[in-house]
């Protein structure tokens, strides 16, 4: 949502009116006061698509990386702001960029005196940028132009860009603000800088509060890596529903706010599906109700919606390769 509102507060000074463009974006306008909230990366697709047109500007995505301010990635910015040179920023910004977009990757190498930061477009994902890409990583070279200036008071005068979509029709704008040769539909998005520039200071470097950023930014990282699968959502809602009777696919994903078909779709890219998730959740409340040695196992039976105890018997036996009742015995 960082970015969302980056976006929507940007197109404002074209004159767009924000709570127009996110309702054309299907964009809940009182997110915009959550800037840490994760959301999708379809309706960030339709607010590009939905800021160019409404603004007119068929530069959109390189004007806004123009006008780039390090507060409005949330705490990486502030990491950013901390560093001590232009080396740690580059760092620190391909360690944390996940916090502000999952949909692609930032890294930098160095290689015969020079320095190759390359944005890398995430192809295992449903991501709008394999499709789409041009503006945002338009803004996101434009933005580390900007954001360079900014923390270090120099300014970066690429060797080359490279983007991997193709040549707009004008870039008399892509001139101007890189100063430098653009090749279009090259093998990666890539900006190549001299090497000297890794030792520049960062004019507001501050070790303490780097430390502090870090702290905060790190355990979001963790949070965000641990976040619910489509498989751990489904579990959890089966947990839920399994009072006496099985839930229906149809049934759980109408508690996700799914559609069976996505629903389906998701679960096959995480190599499961529907009914092995039923059966593992099955077995593990079985396991965990029987523990209680003084459950009655035709109880357990019903719970889990086996319609008859010999069913959950058989079940049972062959989760565990023994009877209900042995495994209770042994409890």
């Amino acid at each position: 949502m960082s970015i969302v509102r980056d976006i929507v507060q940007y197109a404002a000074t074209y004159g767009v009116d924000a709570k127009s463009l996110c309702k054309a974006a299907g964009i809940e306008p009182a997110l915009m006061e959550m800037p840490d909230q994760q959301i999708t990366g379809a309706p960030l697709r339709d607010l590009w698509r939905e800021a160019v047109k409404l603004t007119g500007d068929e530069n959109f995505g390189l004007h806004l990386g123009e006008a780039f301010n390090v507060a409005a990635i949330g705490i990486v910015g502030y990491v950013l702001l901390n560093c001590n040179t232009f080396n740690q920023v580059l760092e620190k910004l391909s360690r944390y960029t996940h916090l502000f977009s999952q949909g692609v990757y930032i890294n930098f190498s160095v290689f015969e005196g020079q320095v190759l930061c390359d944005c890398e477009i995430v192809d295992h994902l449903k991501n709008y940028l394999l499709e789409e890409p041009r503006h945002p990583i338009e803004s996101t070279f434009a933005a580390l132009i900007t954001a360079t200036k900014m923390l270090t008071g120099q300014q970066l005068y690429p060797h080359a860009i490279w983007f991997q979509h193709s040549q707009p029709n004008n870039i008399s704008e892509h001139e101007r603000i890189f100063r430098t040769g653009i090749r279009f539909k090259a093998s990666t998005n890539r900006m190549i800088l001299d090497v000297d520039c890794l030792n520049w200071p960062v004019l507001s470097a501050n070790p303490s509060l780097l430390s502090l950023f870090e702290q905060h930014a790190t355990a979001m990282l963790n949070e965000l890596s641990q976040e619910d699968t489509h498989s751990k959502l489904v579990v959890q809602a089966i947990s839920h529903h399994l009072k006496g009777e099985v839930p229906s696919l149809k049934t759980i994903a109408h508690s996700l706010a799914i559609s069976v078909r996505n629903l389906q779709r998701e679960l096959q890219t995480e190599g499961t599906s529907y009914q092995q998730l039923l059966d593992a959740t099955r077995k593990e409340l079985a396991l965990r109700h029987l523990k209680t040695t003084d459950t009655p196992i035709h109880d357990v039976a019903f719970l889990l919606g086996f319609s008859e105890p010999s069913a959950f018997h058989r079940a049972f036996k062959r989760w565990t390769g023994k009877t209900p009742r042995a495994y209770q015995a042994l409890q």
